[in-house]
């Protein structure tokens, strides 16, 4: 599929704010051994600044700027096409080391008392893609999506007390569940066609898993949130790391006293 992101991110404060540092991770994936292609990528800011662009630990691209002077409002505007594919992405050479990292507890993703029962009730002589697709659809099966109940700052221990969440909440209880059975798993950030809820509508981002199944295998992105499961051309990969602090949509601090208010949309249509 031929896909179009528009993602418009706006500040405002009730006062005067400066010195703005902003991280912007819009960028969607363009990673040889991911099954998409980003072919073009357009990144606005008002006021206007200089942007920079570096990529991160976990190979995701990240743009950066900074606004010195006073101003009561910051517009951020990424316009994408990408050209989405099926399939794995296939598993790096150096990619060894890394899997300690998505084996692991991590800020948002906790081994307590309440996922070691969660999860003992999988087989454990499953191979890691039926291991991980039973988790997934257990997940779906159990728990109600509801907007609202947490914020982006919610643990995967105030989610599995709650019993409800939304997508990024869901990806990570599949990531502490798989991780603590052995089964490496990583967070992902981005978009899905067609609306990132069950009733088919947009918001600022979507977030499944992808889990280690072997350099053969790769990684297979499973969506926990939607009972499909499995993350197939509707998808958009923007980036993916330990949980959402490694691949925040926009991440910034300032100066200033004053009252913030953010608005997000995002629009994600076919070009076919």
């Amino acid at each position: 599929m031929i896909l179009k992101v528009e993602h418009s991110t706006l500040f405002e404060y009730d006062n005067p704010i400066y010195e703005t540092a902003t991280e912007v991770r819009l960028h969607p994936d363009s990673n040889h051994a991911a099954p998409q292609r980003c072919a073009s990528f357009k990144l606005q800011v008002d006021p206007s600044a200089t942007i920079f662009e570096y990529t991160d630990f976990y190979g995701n691209s990240v743009h950066h700027f900074n606004l010195l002077q006073s101003h009561k409002r910051v517009k951020i505007v990424a316009t994408s096409v990408v050209e989405t594919g099926v399939g794995n992405s296939r598993a790096a050479d150096d990619e060894e080391i890394l899997l300690m990292d998505f084996s692991a507890e991590s800020r948002y993703v906790h081994f307590d008392q309440a996922i070691k029962d969660f999860t003992s009730r999988f087989p454990t002589d499953l191979e890691s893609y039926g291991l991980a697709e039973s988790i997934c659809r257990t997940i779906n099966e159990s728990f109600i999506y509801e907007p609202g109940v947490t914020d982006v700052h919610s643990t995967s221990s105030v989610v599995m007390a709650l019993g409800r969440g939304v997508c990024q909440d869901f990806a990570h209880i599949m990531l502490a569940s798989c991780r603590y059975l052995g089964v490496p798993a990583r967070y992902v950030s981005g978009y899905l066609y067609g609306g990132s809820t069950p009733d088919g509508r947009d918001e600022a981002s979507h977030a499944w898993c992808e889990v280690y199944c072997g350099k053969e295998k790769g990684w297979i992105g499973m969506d926990p949130t939607h009972n499909t499961l499995l993350a197939d051309e509707r998808y958009i990969k923007i980036g993916s790391g330990r949980d959402y602090d490694d691949v925040p949509p926009v991440r910034g601090t300032y100066k200033g006293s004053a009252i913030e208010k953010l608005s997000v949309s995002v629009k994600v249509s076919s070009m076919e």
